[in-house]
This record gives structure tokens, sequence and C-alpha cells, in this order.
């Protein structure tokens, strides 16, 4: 637990005098167990002098090799005779959690045993602790872009008429599977046809694929915990509307100027401009409707985010993804979404596959 450390001077610079965090990927990165968020609570605490998991009696195997306290519980007495017992020794006057994912039962045990009453949201402590990736990590997330890229092309001649969205969605989580990926997927693949393309995060249906349609592909693969996200935009049959093939053109040189921004030392909505400008150019500035990118690692969203405005400026290290999209109703949609990693040299694309309109 190496990161105890620099998290502990976090806190102290955030005027944190506990943290609380609850099984998620900031759990996962601390300690290096895994545990779900279930009706049994887990917390660890940080403190400045101690470290100290609440946990069902259970789970307790997985942290026995880890240098922390720990208090565990059972299905007759419940978890709150577990939380009172911390509280003898320990009232924590501000807490950090995690406000995205603490539920009010934890919340809730805190509060009813005097352990705290005074929370405050640490998001910003994890995602400097956790933004800049160093190479173990990036190898790590350099496989899981294999993965999801080898497993595409072995499935992707699938694809015909006929066959529909959730067939070709299965498919290809069981090449996913097949190829080393985690069997947690950084989530269920988007596979969207038509005019279900325009809708950004389509579930994939029981509509079949058609001659004349784009179909949008997005999908990832888990490697060690870390996650790619990757999409690409194809062409089922030569016969594509114009409309969606100018689209496609803005998108793609919309992929390569923001790609052409990302730096170290950049503001993240540089990037976002960077993209959005080349579509309103080119006449399709109101079907981009979300952000350009967001960052990734151990969260499939996770800072840093690229989107208009934002100031934060990139540091070495930084991964995030850079994926424009046209949406166009009743019509279809295109996204060409890259994962990106910043170093001295300027900003590697992890990703590898073509950018291309390629027809299946």
């Amino acid at each position: 637990m190496e990161n105890l450390k620099q998290i502990r001077e976090l806190m102290i610079r955030n005027s944190l005098d506990g943290l609380a965090i609850v099984p998620g990927p900031n759990m996962a990165y601390l300690t290096g167990s895994k545990f779900h968020l279930s009706e049994r609570p887990v917390i660890f605490f940080i403190l400045q002098n101690e470290a100290t998991f609440i946990l069902p009696e259970l789970e307790s195997p997985k942290i026995l090799d880890l240098d922390v306290n720990f208090i565990t519980y059972d299905d007759k007495e419940g978890p709150k005779p577990a939380f009172e017992k911390f509280a003898k020794t320990n009232s924590i006057a501000k807490m950090g959690i995690e406000s995205r994912i603490i539920r009010h039962l934890e919340l809730d045990l805190m509060n009813s045993t005097a352990i705290t009453s005074d929370v405050v949201d640490a998001s910003n402590i994890f995602a400097k602790l956790r933004m800049s990736k160093n190479r173990n990590e990036i190898e790590r997330m350099i496989k899981a872009v294999k993965i999801a890229e080898t497993s595409l092309e072995s499935v992707l001649g699938n694809i015909r008429p006929g066959l529909t969205e959730k067939q070709f969605a299965a498919d290809l989580v069981i090449e996913l599977l097949r190829n080393g990926s985690d069997s947690e997927l950084p989530f269920s693949p988007i596979v969207a046809s038509g005019i279900n393309a325009a809708n950004p995060h389509h579930f994939p249906s029981n509509k079949e694929f058609q001659y004349g349609e784009l179909v949008i592909i997005d999908w990832g693969a888990n490697f060690e915990g870390y996650f790619s996200d990757i999409t690409r935009t194809f062409a089922l049959g030569s016969k594509i509307d114009d409309e969606l093939l100018r689209a496609y053109e803005a998108v793609k040189q919309a992929n390569e100027s923001a790609r052409s921004k990302a730096k170290i030392g950049v503001q993240a909505g540089i990037i976002d401009v960077a993209a959005r400008s080349v579509i309103d150019e080119l006449g399709f500035g109101k079907y981009f409707t979300h952000r350009t990118g967001h960052g990734l690692g151990l969260e499939i969203h996770e800072e840093p985010y690229i989107k208009p405005d934002n100031d934060f400026i990139l540091e070495k290290g930084m991964t995030f993804t850079i994926e424009p999209g046209i949406y166009i109703p009743n019509l279809g949609g295109i996204r060409i979404e890259d994962d990106i990693y910043l170093e001295d040299s300027g900003a590697t694309s992890l990703t590898t596959l073509s950018r291309d309109l390629i027809t299946l």
C-alpha cells in the first residue's frame, strides 16, 4: 500500500481528518483488494495514524496480507456493532467521501455511530492520485486495447443483413473474454446500426443490420483492472447516404485535429475546441451533443474531462479518450474514439485501428 503516504499528504493539504473508501476503483488502487457494493457494507477508513477496514467476516481473507487493522461482523449481528466499536476510539471531525459511489447505507452507519457528522466530497484527492499513470499502468492499458482490437477484428466479418445488434454484441463479448479480458468488462458494448446510431448510448436491440447503413461499435476490454474504450463506425455496403459520408469525414477531421492539440501543458478545453470547431465549420455543430473525451484507467469515465471551457492543465502520464461524434436524428450517426496517453514527445494513441471508413 505504497500510495498511503501520498494520499495522507493530500488529506493534509485538503484539511481532511479521514477518508472513508467503499468498494470500487479507489479501494482497488490503494489496497489491491476488490469487493462488491452489496447489502454487506465494506469501508476502508484512512486516518493520519492508522488504516482500518470494517467488513463482513466472510470477506476478511482478502485483506489478511495487508498491514491494516480490521473489524469484522457476521450476518447475525450485522454491521452496526463493528461501526460502534470503531467509533469508541475514532471520532473524525471532517471525513472525505467518494460522493459518486458511497450510499446512504454507509453514510447512515457513520453518522448514527458518531464516527463523523461532517462529510465532504474528496473526489479531487483520488483524481490527483490516479490521473497520471506510471509505466506499469500504461502497459496494462495497452494490453486492454490490444485485446479489444483483436476481438473486434475476429468477429467484424459476422456483420451481415439478418444478424441483429444483440447477436453481434454477444459475439463480441465472447471474443473479448476468449482473448483475455477480465470478466468485468468496462461496459456492455454499444452496437448501433442505421437510425439507432443517432443515439450516442444506444443499447443493442433486436434490429437487424441492413445494407446501406452505418454501424457504430463502441466497446472495450479490461486487463488487470485497467480499461480500454474504443469506437469505430463502419459502412455496411457501399450505398451510404451522402450526408452521412460528409458527416463521417467531419468526425474524422475533428478526431485528427483534437489529437494534434493534445500535449502536456495544454488546457483540456482546448482539445474540445479543436474537435468542435471542425464539426461546426463543416455544418454539423448542432449534431455534436457530448464532450470530446474523458479520462480513462481504472474507471471508464474519470478525470480529466475533455469538455468545453475546462481550464484544467494536462500533465505527463494522463490518459483520456478523444471521441467526437455526429448524430443526425432519423438518419444515423458516426463516432471515432481513440485512447490517448500523454508523454514528453506528445500524444500517443494507444488505439491502432484505422480511422478510415471501412466497408463491410
